[in-house]
């Protein structure tokens, strides 16, 4: 291949975005689409003549190397700090609207609710009864730039977070979430049925 500009995705030439802010730092984001079936039988037939789908669900997650509040102040004094860091700290904490993680991203907002998604409230007990969808976008880079989106997630909560940090290891949050919707490059998920339907 000698010559020739990679075409393909890797998870260096990705970029995750939760509703257009760039997540700092991000690694192994995941996600699966699951339909379960059915195969209705008939009095006296033992095999299944058809398979019935009866449900759509959506999750996956993703891991963020942590650092704290207040590193960028502290690191600047030694040099300059890297693009994107933010004087909040990147945990979930700080993913609200103007959080800085990326100056140049819109902030957080913009999901198909409208109005601010509060990500930032996702683990705190006293505002879980608020709407806290997000939408999660997952961008293919190339050194000309950034190109098309390959996956968008749609309406999407964090369900769990989990901390690790080793010796001699970076500190890992991984965090798992459930999505109303999946779309691909290759498609959109419509909305089934009719009625009271979010979209």
């Amino acid at each position: 291949m000698a010559g020739q500009i990679p075409f393909f995705i890797t998870g260096a030439a990705a970029k995750l975005k939760l509703n257009g802010l760039t997540l700092a730092m991000c690694t192994d984001v995941t996600y699966s689409i699951k339909v379960k079936h059915a195969a209705p039988h008939v009095l006296g037939v033992f095999e299944a003549f058809t398979l019935e789908p009866l449900s759509y669900e959506v999750s996956g997650s993703f891991s963020v190397i942590r650092y704290t509040r207040g590193l960028k102040d502290f690191i600047q004094e030694y040099g300059k700090t890297p693009d994107g860091v933010s004087e909040k700290g990147n945990g979930v904490g700080s993913w609200g609207p103007s959080s800085g993680i990326d100056t140049v991203a819109a902030s957080l907002g913009g999901n198909s609710f409208g109005g601010t998604s509060r990500v930032d409230q996702s683990f705190d007990p006293s505002k879980l009864h608020t709407p806290l969808m997000f939408d999660i976008e997952i961008h293919q880079k190339t050194t000309q730039g950034e190109t098309g989106i390959i996956a968008r997630l749609r309406n999407c909560r964090l369900t769990s977070s989990d901390f690790k940090l080793m010796k001699r290891g970076l500190a890992m949050q991984t965090f798992t979430f459930q999505a109303c919707y999946a779309d691909e490059d290759s498609f959109n998920a419509g909305v089934s049925g009719v009625g009271q339907v979010l979209i």
